[in-house]
């Protein structure tokens, strides 16, 4: 297949993307849905083209580094694609022809952060069982025992979350090989939670054959 042929899936990809992914450590960082195009055989992928979908230049490079870091731990290289392409942005469809063959990789895993999600937590303390008042007559009786069943919120905390998906496209071909979609409690640092969310996707896309 001409190679001007492989790229319009991966250009989608990136076309319109804002905002790269937050990601948390492995213990916070769950993988939701996965799937695995049931036609594709053309074997793991040994190289590949790190793209992290972000405006901010330090945010894109910290989640590249880190990833092909891992990556290239498990044994497939992995090329950060600002090493190839400094350029923040959007990119056209020629640079991105260009990067993917400059860097000599088989593959392209694309990351991007598609939701963000807030949910609210209470910790009660106390008894929620009945209050029982007979131990004692009267009012102090009807106090002692409501200390017995009562709920009392005594903490309220507020946990995002950001909603990732991250797609793995062979080279070769002009369809993605795989697409993971995660669900990450959102971290401060970037660099160290990327260790996490790595080590969570490497195993499954080793399980699917695709590294």
């Amino acid at each position: 297949m001409p190679r001007q042929e492989r790229i319009p899936a991966m250009k989608r990809m990136l076309c319109g993307l804002a905002g790269l992914l937050a990601l948390a450590a492995c213990s916070t960082t769950e993988l939701t849905n996965s799937w695995r195009d049931p036609k594709y055989s053309s074997g793991p992928i040994k190289s590949v083209l790190i793209f992290g979908i972000s405006n901010q230049a330090s945010v894109r490079r910290a989640f590249e580094d880190t990833f092909a870091r891992e990556l290239t731990a498990a044994g497939v290289t992995a090329v950060p694609s600002y090493t190839v392409v400094p350029a923040d942005g959007r990119l056209s469809e020629d640079i991105l022809k260009e990067a993917v063959k400059k860097s000599g990789v088989q593959g392209v895993l694309i990351t991007r952060m598609v939701d963000r999600q807030s949910e609210i937590s209470s910790m009660p303390v106390g008894s929620v069982a009945p209050a029982y008042y007979g131990r004692r007559p009267g009012y102090y009786g009807g106090y002692a025992g409501a200390w017995v069943g009562f709920y009392e919120p005594v903490s309220v905390q507020q946990y995002n979350y950001v909603v990732c998906e991250t797609t793995l496209f062979n080279a070769d071909s002009p369809e993605p090989a795989w697409s993971g979609t995660t669900r990450t409690l959102e971290p401060d640092n970037v660099a160290k939670a990327t260790e996490g969310f790595a080590r969570t996707m490497i195993p499954v896309l080793r399980k699917e054959m695709l590294i």
